[in-house]
């Protein structure tokens, strides 16, 4: 298999229903996230796939749900709407807690299969910073 990475930043806040500790608060980060696509064989021009459709496909995808939004487990339904009603912002509802490991297993296994599935690609790997030194992978 070859591979190849790209990196994608994005500003978000979430907060950590059950945590006991700050997390419980809502809160903000400098997200960064490495997606890793493999391939059995490179294109004719010799590429896994062009770092450019990566940006726009996943890269999109994120601007669109995650990037200056709040990522919210569906039991905040009710912060959501109160943050929503003053901001008119749309909020990014998870069946789960927000948690770079959640984060990072959403995009591997229920995003990214979505975005690539008509191509010869696959997203092999997600690394999802939720600060520059605390990451998360979830690896196929």
């Amino acid at each position: 298999m070859l591979s190849c990475t790209r990196r994608i930043e994005f500003d978000a806040a979430h907060r950590i229903v059950g945590h006991a500790g700050k997390c419980r608060i809502l809160h903000g980060h400098r997200y960064a996230i490495e997606a890793t696509f493999v391939a059995r064989n490179l294109s004719e021009i010799g590429m896994v796939v062009d770092f450019g459709i990566i940006k726009s496909k996943l890269g999109y995808w994120i601007e669109e749900n995650w990037d200056h939004n709040a990522i919210l487990n569906i039991q905040d339904k009710v912060l959501g709407e109160k943050i929503s009603s003053c901001t008119n912002q749309k909020i990014y509802y998870m069946n789960c807690n927000p948690t770079a490991e959640n984060m990072a297993s959403i995009l591997l296994h229920d995003i990214c299969p979505k975005l690539f599935q008509d191509s010869q690609i696959s997203c092999s790997k997600i690394k999802l910073y939720e600060t520059p030194n605390c990451f998360s992978e979830c690896v196929i």
